[in-house]
C-alpha cells in the first residue's frame, strides 16, 4: 500500500533548482495564516507563544515535558539522527521553499518575544538564504518536525551539496565539526503547523545556533511534533512491528 503523503509534501526533484525559491504548494497555508504574531508578513510560522525560557533542563516547566521530547530539545546532537533512534526509520526532508531573503525584512517579521532570534540572524549578516523543511519518516511519512534555517549564502552552497537532504545528513556525510549552541525553547501555537505536522499544539520548539571554528554557519528553528513522545513513540513502535509482520490497517495507520 502506498504510504499516504501530506499536501505539503514538496520533494527536491519538484521544486528545480536546488538554491531557487520553490513554489508554495497549494495546500500551504497563505503568508496571512501564517501566524498569530505577524499574520501578515511571518511566513516562517513563528509560534504564538505560551512560555519560552532557556536551554535548562532543571527549570520547572520543562521538568512537566515529556522526557523524549525534553531530550529533543535539549540534545546537542544531530536532530536527523536522534529522530532516525527513536522512529527507526531513514529520515526525509521535504522542501517547502529556499530562497534569498532581506536580512532587515526577517528580523521585522520576528515577534517581540522571540528577539534573541532577531539577534542571531544579524550574526549571520547579509546577503541572507532562508531554507524551510519538514522531515518525516522515510517509509511511513509521517511530519515530524517542521524548522526554517537562515543562512550565509556561500554557506548554504558550501555546507549543503545535497539540499533535498536534512542538514544533519549533510554534515555528517561532509564530516564537518560544529559546535551547537542553543538559545532559546518555546511553546506556543501555530495553525499551519498544527495543520502540516496533522496534530493541535500547543508545540515545542527551539531555536540554536550552528557554530564551526566559532563562527556562525546558521540558525535553525525546529518545532516538534508532540506525536514525539514516550506514549507516541511506544505506539508507533507497536505499529511498525505489527505492519510488518501482518500489515494490519490499524498498524499502517499508526505509521502515517
Amino acid at each position: 500500500m502506498e504510504p499516504s503523503l501530506s499536501p505539503f509534501t514538496c520533494h527536491a526533484d519538484e521544486v528545480g533548482s536546488a538554491w531557487v525559491s520553490a513554489p508554495t504548494p497549494a495546500d500551504t497555508p497563505s503568508r496571512a495564516d501564517a501566524s498569530p504574531c505577524d499574520a501578515t508578513v511571518a511566513d516562517w510560522w513563528p509560534l504564538h507563544l505560551h512560555w519560552q525560557g532557556e536551554a535548562d533542563p532543571l527549570l520547572p516547566k520543562l521538568v512537566e515535558v515529556d522526557p523524549l521530547l525534553r531530550l529533543l530539545l535539549l540534545g546537542d546532537g544531530f536532530t536527523t539522527r536522534n529522530l532516525a533512534t527513536l522512529t527507526q526509520e531513514p529520515i526525509q526532508a521535504h522542501l517547502l521553499d529556499t530562497g534569498p531573503v532581506d536580512l532587515w525584512a526577517q528580523q521585522s517579521t520576528i515577534p517581540k518575544s522571540m528577539q534573541r532570534l532577531t539577534k542571531d540572524l544579524a550574526r549571520l549578516g547579509s546577503p541572507l538564504m532562508r531554507r524551510r523543511v519538514w522531515l518525516s519518516g522515510a517509509t511511513s511519512q509521517q511530519p515530524l518536525l517542521y524548522a526554517t534555517s537562515w543562512w550565509n549564502p556561500d554557506h548554504l552552497a558550501h555546507h549543503l551539496p545535497n539540499p533535498e537532504n536534512p542538514i544533519g545528513q549533510n554534515l555528517i556525510q561532509e564530516r564537518l565539526e560544529t559546535f551547537r549552541e542553543l538559545r532559546r525553547l518555546y511553546c506556543g501555537q501555530a495553525d499551519p503547523i498544527a495543520q502540516l505536522l496533522g496534530c493541535p499544539g500547543p508545540f515545542w520548539a527551539r531555536h540554536y545556533l550552528l557554530l564551526h571554528k566559532g563562527e556562525p554557519l546558521t540558525v535553525i528553528y525546529e518545532v516538534f511534533s508532540p506525536r514525539l513522545s514516550t506514549q507516541g513513540i511506544q505506539r508507533r513502535t507497536a505499529a511498525v512491528t505489527e505492519a510488518a509482520t501482518c500489515g494490519s490497517d490499524w498498524a499502517l495507520a499508526e505509521m502515517r
